[in-house]
């Protein structure tokens, strides 16, 4: 299991944890809310449904409270990527009868092997031939046709959920391409008191946007328990839930699709079109600027103060104001932008560079051929540095045409001192003598 497998089942028990590490439950109350987690059914980043054990899981619960995050990632298998209890030729069967028959669930596999004979009852488990289906393709999702109740709801406190959405904007003329391109919001409204932490504009609907804008977002308004989001890319990166595993944040997904679940957020893009946007003149917003200047005024000039009605009249600013104490607010921002930071295994090529996310970098030539661990910031992509035990080495693009141009000299060869005492000792020279069958300490013929 690599490093970033390791992270990913990490993410995973996190996950099903949930809000359970950002309380304190009595003990009573922790044995319940365990066993009822226990009981359900879950899927983790390889698309495979499982279940875990109640005590399974509360080991996983003080492994968290005694030693944070960290505390969550297995122990590296030494027989890893190899399958104990299935023989070649019986794996090979196995994935015959899959691609023969892609209904054949593992569990049906494993029946008819045991009605032929192949193997014993109980001689493989179900999760053995789920991950060797897993590693050749074949395994999918188990689809779900239910469909969940709806009911009216909301967080118990300010700080405690929210929700997260992308916008599409009007069209403005992007600087970097010199053409007009559909400007993307970003923005969060906190479920409790429909304040907007914070939202921008710009161009693109990536990962590393959102990053920056829910930095914004908890630096002014605190640390939230929750995000709500859908599962669109920007949404469900890996970036996004190391981050919000370091910072204590439950992340939650929608089901593709079910846009209602989000209402709160819905709702806000409907009246911020309805207000602002279908109101713009674009003769006058021709610029991303001009635009964020008025999405910002219009939020905490306008949105803040206005009366809302599922607030029994408040404003959101004033139920954010009155719950104030409950938020966890940013202590240290220096230490919240430490953790807007990822860092990824990767191989150094004998040309001393190493690809990250499609660009090149040049590393110093002495770890050519190794893995080294990259540290790159969430906020800024240009930023990308190598882990040389505790040094951190800033990296740069290579840059091919100036480097037609360097030395390639390579360090001196250290020189025998002229004034070290002579041992006598030659290789050469000493199976020369074994081969006339010399004695090496000079006491003549060996026989």
């Amino acid at each position: 299991m690599t490093d970033d497998e390791r992270n990913h089942e990490a993410l995973f028990r996190h996950a099903i944890l949930g809000d359970l590490l950002s309380r304190n439950p009595r003990r009573g109350q922790l044995r319940l809310a365990l066993k009822q987690l226990a009981q359900q059914t879950y899927q983790d980043h390889h698309g495979r449904s499982r279940r875990v054990a109640h005590k399974t899981l509360e080991e996983w619960y003080y492994k968290y409270r005694n030693g944070g995050f960290e505390a969550l990632k297995p122990r590296p298998r030494k027989d890893r990527n190899s399958s104990r209890v299935l023989a070649e030729d019986l794996q090979q069967l196995i994935l015959d009868m899959k691609r023969e028959d892609p209904g054949r669930s593992a569990h049906l596999i494993l029946r008819e092997l045991e009605l032929a004979g192949r193997i014993a009852t109980g001689q493989v488990s179900r999760s053995s031939v789920q991950r060797l289906l897993h590693r050749h393709g074949l395994s999918v999702p188990r689809m779900e046709w239910d469909h969940a109740a709806r009911y009216r709801w909301e967080a118990s406190m300010c700080g405690e959920l929210w929700q997260a959405d992308a916008l599409h904007g009007p069209a403005l003329m992007n600087p970097a391409t010199g053409r007009k391109q559909r400007v993307i919001v970003f923005g969060l409204i906190d479920d409790r008191s429909r304040l907007i932490p914070y939202l921008e504009s710009g161009f693109g609907e990536t990962e590393q946007r959102f990053l920056a804008v829910l930095y914004q977002a908890m630096a002014r308004r605190g640390i939230v328990r929750k995000l709500l989001l859908d599962n669109h890319a920007s949404f469900s990166g890996y970036d996004l839930r190391l981050l919000c595993a370091r910072l204590g944040i439950h992340l939650v997904h929608s089901r593709p699709g079910d846009a209602p679940s989000k209402g709160k957020i819905e709702r806000l893009w409907r009246t911020l079109r309805a207000q602002l946007i279908e109101r713009l003149d674009l003769e006058r917003v021709t610029t991303i600027d001009e635009f964020n200047l008025r999405l910002w005024t219009w939020v905490e000039m306008e949105y803040h103060h206005q009366p809302h009605s599922s607030l029994s009249g408040r404003t959101p600013l004033e139920v954010w104001e009155s719950e104030a104490d409950q938020i966890r607010w940013v202590e240290d921002h220096s230490q919240l932008k430490q953790n807007f930071y990822g860092e990824a295994t990767r191989l150094v090529l004998n040309d001393s560079t190493v690809q990250w996310r499609g660009v090149l970098y040049e590393v110093p030539p002495y770890l050519r051929r190794q893995r080294v661990r990259l540290r790159y910031a969430l906020l800024d992509p240009t930023r990308v540095s190598v882990l040389d035990g505790g040094t951190e080495i800033p990296l740069r693009p290579v840059q091919p045409v100036d480097n037609a141009h360097r030395s390639r000299a390579t360090a001196p060869t250290i020189a025998a001192d002229s004034d070290a005492t002579k041992t006598g000792l030659n290789a050469a020279e000493l199976i020369l003598a074994r081969a006339a069958g010399i004695d090496p300490q000079g006491g003549g013929d060996e026989s």
